[in-house]
């Protein structure tokens, strides 16, 4: 908790950062991942309540409000349990290896007749709202904004996080939890917010559609590896890592029966940017 105050007095007020501590946390981790959330609650203080209650199991290190204050309650060597079963590349269970924050925002909004409602009941402005499709799904929907102190302020303890820790990646929640979990959602601008923090001068989502037919996704990047499944031409799959001419990607389509998404090699010849 100091370090996070002391480190940011210089570019955000001592009263917009504070501590309250949460009995919902574990032992210590070593972080090496970001991912970012958003609460789907009534507000920061709901939430920041929601996560101290044991009865809740669930938690975060910090929590931003819409005005940019900081709410940490878990320190940052220590597990909160905020990704639940979750998985990327070849790392699952990610509260054991990743830092959580939580962005104050109901998330998707219901559309009643033209106004704009949380799940909770609570009515919000148009000005508030924002269309846009989910990288998972197929049609557009509405979801809750976030503002740019907001953004700004966890752009910040980001910048600061990667300074401190050897951090690999910043995810969504819908990154490690795909399907399962929607956050943050399509209102957060998360590839621009990626490429700035890691360097990267391409800010476009690393979405790619597979250009042939029956194509196979492999248990390595080699067409001597077995086959896991063949995809269909127009299969959309997310970028992950690359070897050898071959990405290894996860498959965006949802999983039936519960089971985990799909995850391989396919040659990159075959894929074509979205």
């Amino acid at each position: 908790m100091k370090v996070l105050k002391d480190k940011l007095s210089k570019t955000v007020s001592g009263e917009s950062i504070s501590f309250t501590d949460t009995p919902n946390k574990g032992g210590n981790i070593v972080p090496e991942y970001i991912i970012i959330h958003f609460t789907a609650g009534r507000g920061p203080d709901s939430s920041v309540s929601w996560f101290k209650d044991p009865a809740a199991k669930a938690s975060a290190h910090l929590v931003i409000d819409r005005e940019g204050k900081i709410t940490q309650m878990v320190e940052f060597n220590k597990k909160a349990w905020h990704a639940g079963k979750s998985r990327w590349a070849d790392r699952s269970g990610f509260n054991e290896c990743s830092i959580g924050i939580e962005l104050d925002n109901p998330g998707r909004l219901s559309n009643v007749n033209d106004r704009f409602y949380a799940w909770f009941g609570k009515e919000y402005p148009k000005e508030f709202v924002v269309r846009a499709k989910h990288k998972h799904e197929e049609n557009s929907s509405y979801w809750h904004n976030f503002t740019e102190k907001q953004i700004d302020s966890c752009f910040r303890v980001c910048k600061l996080l990667m300074e401190t820790y050897n951090i690999k990646d910043i995810l969504g929640h819908d990154d490690i939890a795909p399907f399962r979990k929607n956050d943050p959602g399509p209102a957060f601008p998360m590839e621009s917010f990626r490429a700035k923090l890691l360097g990267r001068e391409d800010d476009t989502a690393d979405i790619y559609q597979v250009t042939g037919d029956l194509v196979n996704i492999r248990k390595d990047a080699g067409t001597e590896f077995d086959s896991i499944m063949k995809l269909k031409k127009g299969t959309q799959v997310e970028f992950i890592k690359s070897k050898l001419g071959w990405f290894y990607v996860y498959v965006l389509l949802k999983p039936v029966n519960g089971e985990e998404p799909v995850y391989g090699w396919i040659n990159s010849d075959l894929l074509k940017k979205i």
